[in-house]
């Protein structure tokens, strides 16, 4: 007996020793985490890494010149159904840098298009200031400008995050830990990476981590500043995103953190003729920036907001699958196959445990508030929006509460967001606490897994999962829940990690260069005659409206953020097909001898078929093609083949007026 209990107690100690060394090694790591985010950092940028889908241009232009380097993938897969980055604002970013970094590039689309409010594009202007992610491709040109905005963008989310996570738990720096791996790596962020999505929760937390580390840490004048500067460069960030269906949710989550942020400051801090300093410039910074942004914009923006789309789009809430609220369920999939009944970006969401909140919330708030602020404020969120997009609000409400700006499906990206952010304060709220009998245990788990079979047995999702998928979500779910309630620290956070990093990081590929751009014998072809031939117009078929302005060449037909409607009026003379080209859209273009027609294609693209007396009234003097179209030439004006046609079929035609 007594070998037995000296035997326990050695493996006691050994199991200690071992957690010691495991806490140690994790607290070496959070405070050397700056250091290590600076050295990951140097490393993208010496080895050109980035998570760009920018590869998918090899299945349309496929011939790479003799002896390229054909950097590419090293991990994972380019995504199709990410065309917003590798087709729109990839290719904005890098026609930029080819370009002169100017405000309004001349080469997207026959009239140029504004570049302060084009998909955060990098220029020579105030507002790059306030968009830190394309501060690269002003630095260091096109290679490594798309390696710092996706490492800066990557790493920047992670050390947010890990402020986030310090505030919502009163400085738990490892649920902070668990929060810098969580947010980031989520499928929402890791599918909506480069978009306004991922701009809007970078901005959000700067902003916010700005604002309370400025009164945190006061008594420093030093940090007084730098947390102002931060919190102004995100401020003025988040306003020139100019992508309301997701400001206006994420303004409101804004203003109920500082309102919980007073509520921790008002007796602890007192402010001083400093902060009148610090505070003023970072007013003025915000100020200058968005204001001198916007008005030099002023004219596209105002474009913009009277397009078809997405300018009048009117929401009113109550429009949203109840069932497709446990979206976050299947996301884990989503990098393996794609959804059979819509796109995977549209139904990623953040893994959370709001039912689980919700079933608590009377013990969890009752008489509780003030000490429970952030969570009350957080779940306060979550559900309006669960009300917004479940029940027909009238639009004088939603007007005049900029509701009208929110679609159901970003009501839905805000409620998991905030669910998300209310986890993290349940987590350690209820780690906090004595743990919870077994009846209670197994009501809760019980409740939400009724709730997950419910929606992915007998909604949508059930045309997406197997019968074997659906059990094994739900045991991991309630694992998951279980090791929660149970207070199983560790293994709860290992296992979430695990559902998290399994869930996002095959979402985007690993990746390095742009020769898939570049080293292309058509792109150089294109390169070659703009050198020779420089400021010609170019127009090109199928999805040479997004490479050719990549090349520096101006193209008629682009991906257009702000229409120009003045610019359709010789092939429109009455307008009768405004309907059609007054949107952001993707142009594509098809040459030929019909009569020149509009046709929508969807409610972001439109294809515009040109004869040749077409093309004189704009000057168009080179064209891709993908048929030859030798045929179409008449006596007045002439077509000379100067490429193709190559592996894919493209031809270069010269027009001879």
């Amino acid at each position: 007996m007594e070998l037995e209990m000296e035997f326990n107690q050695v493996e006691e100690k050994k199991r200690n020793n071992l957690k010691h060394q495991f806490i140690t090694i994790i607290d070496k790591l959070i405070n050397a985490r700056f250091w290590l985010a600076l050295l990951v950092f140097i490393l993208i940028l010496i080895f050109k890494l980035h998570g760009s889908s920018i590869n998918m241009w090899d299945e349309y232009v496929s011939d790479y010149t003799e002896g390229a380097d054909k950097q590419g993938v090293i991990f994972g897969k380019p995504r199709p159904i990410r065309s917003d980055e590798w087709m729109v604002q990839t290719p904005y970013s890098l026609s930029q840098t080819q370009t002169g970094l100017k405000n309004h590039n001349e080469m997207i689309t026959i009239d140029g298009q504004n570049m302060v409010i084009g998909y955060n594009s990098p220029a020579l202007n105030l507002a790059t200031l306030a968009k830190p992610f394309t501060w690269g491709y002003v630095l260091l040109g096109k290679e490594r400008g798309l390696s710092w905005y996706w490492g800066l963008k990557l790493i920047g989310l992670m050390l947010l995050s890990f402020e986030i996570g310090l505030i919502l738990t009163k400085r738990n720096k490892y649920l902070a830990l668990l929060t810098s791996v969580w947010i980031p790596f989520s499928a929402a962020i890791q599918w909506w990476f480069v978009s306004p999505v991922g701009d809007l929760v970078f901005f959000t937390f700067g902003f916010l981590v700005g604002i309370y580390n400025y009164f945190y840490y006061h008594e420093n004048k030093r940090w007084r500043i730098f947390f102002s500067l931060l919190a102004s460069i995100c401020a003025s960030g988040f306003i020139l995103v100019l992508y309301p269906a997701l400001q206006v949710p994420f303004g409101y989550l804004i203003l109920l953190f500082l309102i919980a942020f007073f509520m921790d400051f008002r007796h602890k801090v007192k402010f001083d003729k400093f902060d009148a300093v610090s505070i003023g410039l970072a007013i003025f910074i915000t100020g200058l920036i968005v204001t001198v942004s916007l008005i030099t914009s002023w004219d596209s923006l105002m474009g913009v907001l009277h397009t078809i789309y997405p300018g009048n789009r009117v929401s009113v809430g109550g429009d949203f699958a109840k069932k497709d609220i446990f979206l976050f369920l299947t996301n884990w999939k989503m990098q393996f196959q794609d959804v059979v009944y819509n796109n995977n970006s549209e139904l990623s969401s953040f893994y959370h445990f709001f039912f689980v909140i919700l079933l608590m919330s009377p013990v969890l708030f009752y008489k509780k508030i003030k000490e429970n602020s952030y969570g009350f404020l957080l779940f306060i969120f979550c559900v309006f929006n669960l009300i917004w997009m479940s029940v027909r609000f009238p639009t004088f409400f939603a007007k005049i509460t900029l509701w009208s700006y929110v679609p159901e499906e970003r009501a839905y990206l805000a409620f998991s967001f905030s669910a998300i952010l209310l986890s993290i304060w349940f987590i350690h709220y209820i780690w906090e606490q004595k743990k919870l009998a077994l009846l209670p245990q197994i009501l809760i788990v019980g409740f939400n897994l009724g709730l997950y079979f419910f929606a992915l047995y007998t909604g949508n999702l059930r045309l997406y999962l197997s019968k074997l998928e659906i059990i094994m979500i739900l045991v991991l779910a309630g694992v998951l829940i279980f090791l929660l309630l149970n207070k199983r620290k560790y293994l709860f956070s290992l296992v979430l990690v695990g559902v998290v990093l399994f869930t996002g990081c095959g979402v985007n590929p690993v990746a390095r260069g742009v020769n898939a751009v570049y080293e292309k014998e058509l792109a150089q072809s294109v390169m070659e005659i703009e050198k020779k031939d420089p400021n010609q117009v170019w127009a090109g078929e199928r999805m040479m409206h997004a490479y050719l302005p990549m090349l520096g060449v101006h193209t008629f037909n682009g991906t257009a953020f702000t229409p120009n409607l003045d610019s359709w009026k010789p092939l429109d003379p009455t307008g009768k097909h405004e309907d059609i080209y007054n949107r952001y859209s993707h142009i594509y273009v098809e040459i030929g001898n019909n009569e020149q027609q509009f046709e929508l294609l969807n409610a972001d693209a439109f294809v515009v078929r040109l004869g040749l007396e077409d093309l004189k009234k704009y000057n168009i003097k080179y064209l891709v093609t993908y048929e030859n179209i030798d045929k179409f030439a008449t006596e007045t004006i002439q077509l000379k083949q100067l490429y193709g046609p190559d592996t894919n079929g493209a031809y270069i035609y010269q027009v001879i007026y």
